[in-house]
């Protein structure tokens, strides 16, 4: 049997980030355990790779920003390569969407997030793409954009294993083992592995995790969404930032000489690699032709799905549960699990350490238990 002071449970980039953050904070005996033979199999390496700083959470979007400033600047000490295209970001709304877009706007630009509201006219005449599009206005954040996720998660995965974490791929977790409420160790990979914590950074396999444990319910709901690469198409340009029609549920940006196109469409699925559905590229199809007319016949030429697993109420799961003792939560991250990750990983590797609980209390899993004290 081995031991080790911190089991984290998935490697993608919530535990990918948390177990750098612990050894840079002088962590020592940090084990993550991944299921999969290669890192960013499931959602952490099937998403669209965009930074978004303009959220309606409050407390989401400060983290967003915290995460966008390291992926501009990483620390010092930090050897990876972080690739970013900051092309920035144009989000699109109308009528009461756009008066909450509006609102989110001057939060985040009171934070010290520099945004710019733009008229249809203005957003229309610097992109050309946005012609006959169906919005009232825009706001314009030129610090958001696009990034390398697979060299973000590597970058942390391999930051991590410098400062003296151990990864094990290919060992999913069997077993996790409780006495009297409190953690006592996991089996893993057919291994028994002797911890007093473990964090559970599953991803669409939390729900099942806090169940291993016998932890707290929290209500966990996996959602699929599919994402279309077009062909190299003659008129994209490259320096377009990714564009998001928030009243309509439609984004697009540049990618390999085409676009990436998305309806924001949402299924809840198992955990899993969820296939995909043709009927979805109609939607997009129906999208494109009701609000982007000059996307309207737009070639696909691949398609995929990921999951984005969210909290009942949308906002993530972070901190100690209070039924069983040495159960951290680090899941529920939707779909800013990239832009945040930075920052979570951080926020989760003081929670660990200090075990403070206030800090953060806005994402404790108590919110869905609250007679339960920790």
């Amino acid at each position: 049997m081995t031991s080790a002071r911190y089991v984290i449970v998935g490697g993608g980039f919530a535990g990918a980030s948390l177990a750098y953050h612990l050894a840079a904070n002088g962590a020592e005996g940090v084990l993550l355990v991944e299921q999969e033979n290669v890192p960013g199999v499931h959602s952490s390496g099937r998403n669209a790779s965009m930074i978004r700083q303009v959220i309606p959470d409050p407390a989401i979007a400060s983290l967003a920003s915290q995460g966008a400033t390291f992926l501009r600047t990483p620390p010092i000490q930090w050897k990876a390569p972080v690739i970013f295209q900051q092309n920035g970001s144009l989000l699109l709304a109308s009528n009461e969407a756009l008066h909450n877009l509006r609102r989110d706007a001057d939060q985040a630009q009171q934070s010290g997030i520099e945004v710019e509201f733009w008229t249809r006219h203005m957003a229309q005449s610097r992109i050309e793409v946005l012609k006959g599009a169906d919005f009232e206005g825009a706001i314009w954040c030129p610090t958001d954009g696009v990034v390398d996720i697979h060299a973000l998660l590597t970058g942390f995965l391999k930051e991590a294993t410098s400062l003296g974490v151990e990864i094990r791929y290919g060992c999913p977790v069997q077993k996790i083992d409780v006495k009297a409420g409190r953690i006592t160790g996991v089996v893993a990979g057919g291994e028994s592995i002797k911890t007093e914590v473990v964090i559970n950074a599953a991803g669409a396999w939390a729900g099942e995790i806090g169940r291993m444990a016998a932890a707290s319910t929290v209500p966990l709901h996996p959602l699929r969404r599919h994402l279309f690469v077009t062909p190299p198409l003659p008129w994209v340009d490259p320096a377009w930032p990714f564009i998001w029609d928030v009243s309509h549920g439609f984004y697009f940006r540049p990618d390999s000489g085409g676009l990436l196109l998305c309806a924001c469409d949402e299924d809840e699925m198992p955990p899993g690699l969820p296939p995909t559905e043709d009927p979805i590229v109609e939607i997009l199809a129906d999208k494109a032709w009701c609000y982007f007319p000059e996307l309207a016949n737009v070639p696909i030429k691949t398609c995929w799905a990921g999951l984005r697993t969210f909290a009942s109420d949308g906002r993530f799961v972070i901190g100690w549960d209070g039924k069983c003792q040495g159960f951290f939560w680090l899941a529920g991250l939707g779909g800013h699990g990239v832009t945040t990750s930075p920052a979570v990983g951080a926020l989760a590797s003081r929670l660990l350490i200090q075990r403070d609980t206030s800090e953060g209390s806005e994402f404790s899993p108590q919110r869905f238990n609250p007679s339960v004290r920790p």
